[in-house]
Parts: structure tokens; C-alpha cells; sequence
């Protein structure tokens, strides 16, 4: 570790640094996908039971990772990934499981969980970036081909790391943690770049290249470690979320690097005779590889002290205690990085002693200030490389030979496919129900307000000498099929004739009691005190009462026949002439041309201007019922648009040309992302279907306007005409009429009706009254016989 000592007191300082690979825990992916299979595509989800099981099995595999990372560890990433990325296609990101990970550089973290399956992704991709600088970090560095690999890895890692910002991220749709933050992940990839270039910088030193190679090599690699360190904000963020010590060990390398890459130039100086220049950057590599040093001795300070310290943690191996040497290259088994800085200092500090000597007394060149010297070229020798794997998922095309030969779920529909159909019927409902069902029903609408605002065609029915309005047709019809005037008689005839039986039975109850009370009081006086009996009155009492009450009744239902029979007579005209045919009732109304029949009408001023002004008028009135035809064939024909359009958009499933339309953007890959937005060719063309219709519905928009100009006109020229013939408005007032006579006969009828369910009920209640009484009667009357009989025995005994 950078700034610490080991139990032999030699320094042991690390030169590269390595991501921790993530954690989580086991999930299953059954008990949410299946579900959402089964509702959300109506598909059986049993026959997907093993696909959900394969890809636990993956996952915990990958999982699973070994202490020392391997290739066979990533692998195992790759083709759980893999069936990730494939998972996109068939789901949407949310489907309900939560998927748990542990922050990455907080030790003792609570678990962060994510329901999105970008979250995933990103997790599993950052493992694998954490795999591939762990590589990186393990990988020999003491030949050519050891330095390649590990450039090699760190570039991978740099690779996937700008894969989960460039290409995760964006998509997510979730709150990020913090070592998946962009700031973090732009971090990362700087500082695996900056030991990637480290990389090729030491290869470059042990192939003995140029001094001006060296030098451009080591300033990239100085700026790829400041890229940890600037802006201060990013500095400062990134100091709470990283390792205390990254942060640190990126500025001592930028300043070790920044030292070389001066020293080197400083050499080429030499061989390009410049002098003066040559110790100008010998002052900068000494103030730079003095400021590398004091840093790292200012961290064993505090290591001594128990205090703040570069540690170890985090993936930093004990084997990279070694550093290269940056004069050699070569890595010395037993010289940690302090004894490199160490070493370099001196190097600058002899060669700076040497060159000013020189200077003074053989060169005497000036000493350029260090703002005025050219800066050093930089030559950029890394890039973030994205593994294969990572853009071409379909790992089971390259290893057919592994347990997991092929996309799991790939019988599912592409969720792509799903959202596309959604926006489809989304599009389309727009169309059918905006453009056209809206609009065809604004038209039907708008026709019958201004219809309904006219008071037509029962206005025009009204003033046309040649029609009855439909609805006195109606009434016509409906009085007639009830029997008309005669039937109301009749119905009235009956009701009196139950009338006066009803009251016959009370008046016969009521002689009948009087009859007996009548021959009691014979008896009565006849017999004296002999006749030993309640006298009638006292027995009757309650019938009288009841009859009573009856009488009153049936005065009351009189008075209401009475009423009822009025009706009949003020309004029998009326529900007569209703009674009539059609051409009786025309003839009996007045009309705008007069007629014979009409008592009413007042001469004309002459019967030529009478004549002119009726066929006027019955032009305009079949021009309007032209017009108005044409008004009804139009909301007919909207009618039937809503209709056919409703049902064509019922039946409209594009199903089939969209998974054409996937198998041709995938090329038949399960794993190729698609998008909604790539099917808007398809959207587009089929839509085309509605646009007849909508041309049709448009063309009706317009032809409706020119027809309500026209039903306006021809409307106010026909009232303004009418208004000098004073027949119309008695037609007016006549049928006016004849609708009250209508409500009038409805009325009567149902008096009528209600009278005789009356009188047929009270019939038998008056029935009952009169038998009441009578049976009274011969009840008493045989009493009255018993008692004469046994009165006379004693009256002949004594």
C-alpha cells in the first residue's frame, strides 16, 4: 500500500489501483414474470416455469465470484448479461422485482433496491468492469506481453464503465446510486485509462524509445490522473463517495508522471542542444517529484500517527507493491514506489547540478521562464474499448456448446411489439374517435340544433296546406286505434249506466231496511208490551252508516261524470274531426290558400295574388323539404360512418405486420433492442385506411355549411311571405288545437277507464250493502213471525 510499512520495515506502495467487484443477493424471477406473462400478454406463463428457473441459476452463477478474479468469472457475467439485455426485449423495466445491491465503496452499507431492470444491467456491467481492472491489476507487468494484457483489461474496464453512462444510464428511468453516478463512472474511467496509459508508458521505457516519446506518453498519463482531481467541485464529491485514498494516489501519480514526462523532455533538450531549456524542466521535474514524495511521505506520517491513510481496500493487491522503475521500466521485486520517486529525484537532482554547471560555464544560455516553455505533446495511446461480449450479447452464437444454448423467452412476443401495438391503438382511437366519430357527431348535432332552432319540420308541417304535422298524424292514428269520439260516448254511456245501478243497490238497501222498521213498529203497536224485541233503528244503525257512506261516494263519482261529460262535450269536435281520416281533417283545417270549409278566412285582395302567393309558399315549402332531405340523408350517412368506422377499428389488428416489422429490424436476433418510434412506417401506412373516410367526412363538413345557408334562406323567405296571410296563423292556432284535443282525449279516456274499474269494483260492494240488508230483513222477519205465533198463544189461553 502507497505510504505504509511492512513488519521487515521495507515500504511496500502499490502502483495501480482496482474496482471492487459489486455484491447482492439471490432473487427469483418466477413469482413476478410468470404473473405478468399471464396477465399482461394473455399467454399460458407455465411453459416460461423453466426459462424463470435457468435464469436464477445464471444469475447466481455469475454471482458467484471467486477471490481472485478469472476469466471464466467473467464469462459466466457475460451470459447472464446477455439473457439480461434479452429480457428488455420481452419486458418492460418494471415488472415488480426488486433487484438488491450493496454500494460498492461503503463498507457495511444498507442494500439499495431497484424495480427496474436497467438497474440490473448497470450493476452487472459495472461487475464487470471491477472484473476486468482487477485483471488488469493482477496481470504480470514484467514483460511486453504481461504490460499488453493489462492495457488491454484496463481499457475493457474503461470500455464498460462508459457503456453503463453512455448507454444505461439515459434509459434507466430511476434514481441512480451514488457509484453508479455519472460523475463516479467518468471517474472510474479516467482512472482506468490513466493505468492503461501507465501501461504503454512503461512498455515504452523498457523498449528504450525516444526521451521524446517517453515524455509525451508519461504527460497523458499525468492528465488522466488529474481528471480525478478537477474541477475541485467533482474533486470533492468524488472524495465521499471513493476511497479516501484514490483521490490522493491520483494526485501523487500526476505529479510523479508529470516529474518523468519532464525529465524525459529534459534529455531530449540535450540532444537538441537547448540548454537553457533543459534545466528549466529539470526545476519543474524536481518541484514535481518533490511534491510526489512529500505527499506520500506526508501519508506515512499519518499511517504512523494511526490517523488518515492510503489503505489497501478495495481491490488493491499486495503482490503490486513493486513499481517500475521510470528510468528502466523494469518492475524491481524489492523497490516499492517510493524508492522509484526517490530514485528519480536524485536522477533530476544530479542532472540539474550538472546541467547548471554547464550552463555557467560553457553554454551560457538563458533560462526561459516556465510559462514561456512549449508544452509537452501528448501522445494518446488508450481509448475505452467496449468487449464484444458487451455489444453483441448472443453469446450462444459464438459457445453453442454451453448449458444455455439459446434466448430464454424468446416465444415471447417482443415487448417492443407490445408497446408498439399500445401506441397503435393509441394513434388510432385518436383518428376513429377525434377525427372522425367526434367530428361526424359534431355535424349530426349542429344539423339538429339548427333544426331544433327553426322549429322544423313540425313548423313547416304546420303552414303546409298539402300535410298533417307526423306528430298530429300520430295522435290521429293513436285516437282512432282507441275508437275515436264514439268510443269516449260508449265508454261514458257505460259509466253512467254502472252509476245508476250502484245506486239503485243503495236505494234498495236502504228501502229494504225501511220496509222492516215499517213492520215492526206495526207489530210493535199491535202486540204491546208483549212484543218483547230491540226495536229496528237500534239494530240498523251501522248498516245506515255504511249506506251512508256509499251514497256519498257514489254523489261524489256522480259529480266527477258529470265533469268528465263536459270534457267530452266541449271537446268532442275536436277529437271527432281527429277521429277522421287524413284528408278529412286537411279539409277541415284552414289553410294559407283559404278553402270552403274554413268559415273564417278573410277575401284576399284578389284571386290571381292569392293564387300566386300560395304556389310561392309550396315552392318554398318543397324546396325546404328538399333541403331538409338532403339535411337527413347527411346525418344517415354520418350515422353510418360512425358505425363502419367503429367497427373497422374493432377489427383492426396490425399484429402481423408489426413482428414483420420486428423480424426486420432484429434481422430474426432475439437479443437487437427495438424501439415504438422504429415503427412509425408502419403507423403510418396503416392509417391509411382511415383516410377515406376522413376525405368523406370532410367533404360532408362542407357540404353541410352550404346546406344550412341554404335551409336559412329558404326559411326566412317563406315566414316573411306568410306573414301577410292571416290564414296561417289560424292553421296554426287550428292544429294547436287539435294537439290539445289530443291530450284532452288521453285524459277523458283514462277518467273513463279509472270510472268504470271504479264503478265494476263498487258494483260488488253495493251488491254486498243490498244483500246485507235484506238478509237483515229476513232475519228479523222471521223472528217477528216466531214471536206473533208464540204472542197469539197467550193472548188465547188467557
Amino acid at each position: 500500500m502507497l505510504g505504509t510499512a511492512n513488519s521487515s520495515g521495507t515500504e511496500a506502495h502499490p502502483v495501480l489501483l482496482s474496482v471492487p467487484t459489486k455484491k447482492s443477493k439471490p432473487v427469483q424471477f418466477g413469482p413476478c414474470i410468470l404473473p405478468y406473462i399471464t396477465t399482461a400478454y394473455a399467454e399460458e406463463s407455465s411453459k416460461y416455469q423453466v426459462d424463470c428457473q435457468l435464469l436464477d441459476t445464471l444469475r447466481q452463477d455469475a454471482l458467484d465470484l471467486p477471490e481472485v478474479i478469472d476469466t471464466f468469472a467473467i464469462e459466466r457475467l457475460f451470459m447472464y448479461l446477455s439473457q439480461l439485455s434479452h429480457l428488455t426485449s420481452r419486458f418492460p423495466l418494471d415488472i415488480g422485482l426488486e433487484y438488491p445491491w450493496y454500494p460498492v465503496f461503503k463498507a457495511n452499507s444498507k442494500l439499495v433496491k431497484r424495480a427496474n431492470l436497467n438497474y440490473e444491467r448497470a450493476n452487472i456491467v459495472f461487475t464487470i468492469a471491477a472484473a476486468y481492472s482487477q485483471l488488469g491489476s493482477t496481470e504480470t507487468r514484467i514483460s511486453t506481453e504481461g504490460i499488453r494484457k493489462a492495457c488491454i483489461y484496463y481499457q475493457y474496464a474503461a470500455g464498460c464503465f462508459k457503456y453503463v453512462a453512455r448507454e444505461i444510464l439515459p434509459e434507466m428511468r430511476c434514481e441512480p446510486t451514488e457509484d453508479l453516478d455519472t460523475r463516479t463512472l467518468e471517474a472510474l474511467i479516467a482512472l482506468m485509462l490513466a493505468q492503461a496509459q501507465e501501461c504503454m508508458w512503461q512498455k515504452a521505457v523498457m523498449e528504450h524509445m525516444k526521451h521524446g516519446t517517453i515524455a509525451r506518453l508519461a504527460t497523458k498519463v499525468a492528465d488522466y490522473f488529474d481528471a480525478l482531481s478537477v474541477p475541485e467541485d467533482t474533486a470533492v464529491w468524488l472524495s465521499s463517495v471513493l476511497p479516501g485514498d484514490w483521490i490522493k494516489h491520483a494526485q501523487i501519480k500526476a505529479a510523479y508522471f508529470m516529474a518523468v514526462a519532464q525529465y524525459h523532455k529534459a534529455n531530449e533538450c540535450i540532444s537538441m542542444s537547448k540548454y537553457g531549456e533543459e534545466i528549466a524542466r529539470l526545476r519543474i521535474a524536481n518541484a514535481q517529484a518533490t511534491k510526489a514524495l512529500e505527499a506520500i511521505q506526508q501519508s506515512m506520517s499519518a499511517s504512523d500517527a494511526g490517523g488518515y491513510t492510503l489503505t489497501t481496500g478495495f481491490g488493491l493487491m499486495s503482490l503490486l507493491s513493486a513499481a517500475p522503475s521510470a528510468l528502466t521500466g523494469m518492475v524491481q521485486p524489492q523497490s516499492g514506489f517510493i524508492e522509484q520517486v526517490k530514485t528519480l529525484l536524485a536522477s533530476i537532482d544530479r542532472d540539474l547540478v550538472r546541467a547548471e554547471k554547464d550552463n555557467n560555464v560553457i553554454y551560457l544560455e538563458s533560462i526561459p521562464d516556465e510559462l514561456r516553455l512549449a508544452p509537452i505533446l501528448r501522445s494518446d495511446m488508450v481509448k475505452p474499448t467496449i468487449p464484444a461480449d458487451l455489444l453483441d450479447h448472443a453469446y450462444w452464437k459464438r459457445k453453442p456448446d454451453v448449458n444455455i444454448n439459446r434466448p430464454l423467452f424468446e416465444n415471447l412476443v417482443p415487448f417492443a411489439v407490445h408497446q408498439a401495438a399500445s401506441v397503435y391503438v393509441d394513434k388510432k382511437e385518436f383518428v376513429v374517435k377525434h377525427d372522425i366519430v367526434a367530428k361526424c357527431q359534431d355535424l349530426i348535432d349542429t344539423h339538429n340544433a339548427l333544426l331544433d332552432k327553426l322549429k322544423l319540420p313540425d313548423r313547416l308541417d304546420t303552414i303546409d296546406p298539402d300535410k298533417l304535422p307526423d306528430k298530429l298524424l300520430s295522435y290521429a292514428e293513436e285516437v282512432q286505434h282507441d275508437g275515436g269520439e264514439q268510443a269516449l260516448l260508449d265508454m261514458l254511456t257505460k259509466v253512467e249506466a254502472m252509476s245508476h245501478k250502484n245506486a239503485e243497490l243503495v236505494e234498495m238497501g236502504f228501502s229494504i231496511l225501511e220496509e222492516e222498521n215499517e213492520r215492526d213498529e206495526i207489530l210493535r203497536q199491535h202486540y204491546g208490551h208483549l212484543w218483547a224485541r230491540p226495536i229496528s233503528k237500534e239494530l240498523t244503525a251501522s248498516l245506515l252508516s255504511q249506506g251512508t257512506q256509499y251514497y256519498d261516494t257514489l254523489q261524489a263519482a256522480m259529480r266527477a261524470d258529470r265533469i268528465v261529460r263536459t270534457k267530452v262535450t266541449n271537446w268532442g269536435k275536436a277529437i271527432h274531426l281527429l277521429s277522421q281520416t287524413t284528408p278529412d281533417i286537411l279539409a277541415h283545417l284552414p289553410s294559407i290558400g283559404g278553402n270552403a270549409m274554413d268559415g273564417g278566412a278573410e277575401p284576399m285582395s284578389s284571386g290571381k295574388q292569392q293564387k300566386q302567393q300560395l304556389e310561392e309558399c309550396q315552392a318554398l315549402i318543397a324546396r325546404l323539404r328538399n333541403l331538409m332531405q338532403e339535411g337527413k340523408d347527411d346525418v344517415k350517412s354520418l350515422t353510418q360512418i360512425i358505425q363502419d368506422t367503429e367497427q373497422l377499428a374493432k377489427t383492426d389488428d396490425i399484429s402481423r405486420q408489426l413482428l414483420a416489422k420486428a423480424a426486420e429490424l432484429t434481422g430474426g436476433s432475439p437479443i437487437i433492442k427495438i424501439e415504438p418510434e422504429q415503427f412509425d412506417d408502419v403507423f403510418q401506412l396503416e392509417l391509411k385506411k382511415y383516410e377515406t373516410t376522413q376525405g368523406n367526412v370532410l367533404a360532408l363538413s362542407n357540404r353541410q355549411i352550404d346546406l344550412h345557408i341554404k335551409i336559412q334562406q329558404a326559411y326566412e323567405q317563406l315566414f316573411l311571405l306568410l306573414q301577410g296571410n292571416p290564414m296561417a296563423a289560424k292553421r296554426e292556432a287550428a292544429i294547436g288545437n287539435l294537439e290539445q284535443a289530443f291530450a284532452k282525449f288521453k285524459e277523458i279516456r283514462t277518467n273513463l277507464v279509472e270510472g268504470i274499474k271504479f264503478y265494476s269494483q263498487y258494483t260488488d260492494t253495493m251488491t254486498q250493502f243490498r244483500d246485507d240488508c235484506n238478509d237483515f230483513a229476513m232475519s228479523r222477519k222471521m223472528e217477528a213471525t216466531e214471536l206473533s205465533r208464540q204472542n197469539n198463544s197467550l193472548v188465547r189461553r188467557g
